[in-house]
């Protein structure tokens, strides 16, 4: 297995087939799309929003919590065809015992999740070294020189 490179969301922007999620590892900035819905609410996430009543991602941040359970991490450990494959981990610490579980997800929801737990997003090395670099995308999205 390949070492794992620390990354982070850098910014959520619409795009015309949907949303771009932009992230940074090492010195090397990338993209992950995702449809409009799953956007919006992974911008909500990105800017700590929640909603009067909780969303699909609120309401299962809420199970996690009633079963003390916490989500330690995502992991990006494939992409094919542009795309992107991730798993997430959860811990359960309680009084039945304790437990550790990677359930295999969609970027959007993992991504979202993570987010809502301010829990760290990695990458495998190998996965990242496959990726174009969009640093200068994002520099132009944003107006940066």
């Amino acid at each position: 297995m390949s070492d794992l490179v620390r990354a982070s969301v850098e910014d959520i922007c619409p795009s015309p087939y949907g949303y771009a999620v932009f992230l940074s590892a090492d010195s090397k900035t990338f993209v992950v799309y995702v449809d409009r819905s799953r956007g919006a609410a992974l911008q909500s996430a990105f800017e700590g929003l929640s909603s009067d009543r909780p969303l699909t991602h609120e309401f299962v941040m809420q199970m996690l919590d009633g079963l003390d359970c916490r989500v330690a991490r995502t992991v990006i450990y494939h992409v094919e065809d542009g795309t992107f494959f991730t798993r997430m981990t959860v811990e359960m610490s309680n009084e039945i015992g304790e437990k550790i579980v990677e359930i295999d997800g969609r970027p959007s929801d993992t991504f979202a999740l993570a987010m809502r737990a301010r829990a760290p997003i990695f990458i495998d090395s190998s996965v990242l070294e496959t990726l174009p670099d969009m640093t200068g995308a994002l520099k132009k999205l944003r107006g940066d020189s």
